[in-house]
């Protein structure tokens, strides 16, 4: 390194994975005097690393753990690694908006060379083997920031793929990720309840600057958004399928529809804004079921099979 602050990260570094390194071994790998070398761990000391120094011929210096958190210092190959961990962990829990924050700077700062090695293994990578459902970059990490400050967004949100959607004014809550998708846990101003966006169907996040009233948020995220994408649609559906529910679970994702155990039967409850597509991703399943709820549900059936049986009659 050609300037004392270039030099001084170089050993930090070198600290950080060498414990117990001897001020002469530093001044060799710094290729600088013992003397200068002293001096760059003193200077590190005063700007808040904890550096214990033991003496003897056995001696050396070990970076330690300290009441603050200063900055680390990480190589080429560490950067990637701790990359790759935060994009495979972002879903957990509350550690969701910091882990993508994180993520952001890291990226941010990485070299061009490890920001593409990065993006090809992390494109690569499924979620629970459902098909995942890109959401946009910096959609994902300004809600993450508006969920880490707690502060208000607007937003356009769209119901459908095919629509433009329109302008919501939300507080953001927890993103959860859940079946290769991202969501929000949200509370739109003006509404009573709490529900969860899809990322993939946002665009144009603008914090607001302020903090909305809301009802208190659901408990546990991760289960708010699972009976959401089950049940949060215009038609809640309910059949009854004679198989088990451990034999309907290998058809059926979590994501998709829930399912409760009845004996040798299964309930099976899903949501839906179109009962001909429940209709037909029922008989999808090539299961015996019968309707429970609603009414139209059968109907619909009934004009599936009959526009089946006269298509194809010979």
């Amino acid at each position: 390194m050609s300037t004392p602050t270039g030099r001084r990260l170089q050993a930090l570094a070198i600290l950080q994975s060498n414990p117990g390194i001897s001020a002469g071994r530093l001044a060799e790998r710094l290729n600088v005097t013992e003397r200068t070398a002293r001096r760059d761990v003193e200077h590190l000391r005063e700007i808040g690393y904890r550096i214990d120094a033991e003496a003897g011929r056995f001696g050396g210096y070990t970076l330690s753990s300290g009441a603050a958190s200063p900055p680390l210092v990480l190589d080429a190959d560490e950067s990637l690694a701790v990359a790759l961990g935060l994009h495979s962990s972002v879903g957990v829990g509350g550690l969701a908006p910091a882990a993508v924050t994180a993520l952001a700077k890291l990226t941010e700062t990485m070299p061009a060379r490890l920001r593409g090695r990065f993006e090809a293994v992390a494109a690569a990578e499924a979620v629970d083997g459902d098909e995942v459902r890109s959401a946009d970059a910096g959609v994902l990490v300004a809600l993450a920031l508006a969920c880490r400050a707690q502060e208000g967004v607007r937003f356009r949100h769209r119901r459908r793929s095919d629509e433009p959607g329109r302008a919501r004014d939300v507080q953001p809550g927890q993103l959860v990720r859940a079946g290769g998708r991202w969501y929000l846990v949200g509370h739109e101003r003006g509404s009573e309840r709490w529900r969860a966006y899809a990322l993939d169907r946002i665009a144009d996040v603008r914090p607001l600057g302020t903090k909305f009233s809301t009802p208190p948020q659901p408990p546990d995220a991760a289960a708010f958004v699972a009976d959401s994408v089950a049940h949060g649609w215009r038609h809640r559906i309910r059949v009854r399928v004679y198989l088990s529910g451990e034999e309907i679970r290998k058809l059926v994702r979590p994501s998709v529809a829930s399912v409760t155990d009845e004996g040798d039967d299964c309930i099976l409850s899903l949501g839906a804004d179109d009962l001909d597509w429940a209709a037909r991703w029922l008989v999808y399943l090539n299961v015996d079921f019968d309707v429970l709820e609603p009414a139209e549900l059968a109907d619909r059936l009934h004009s599936l099979g009959s526009w089946i049986a006269a298509r194809y009659t010979g």
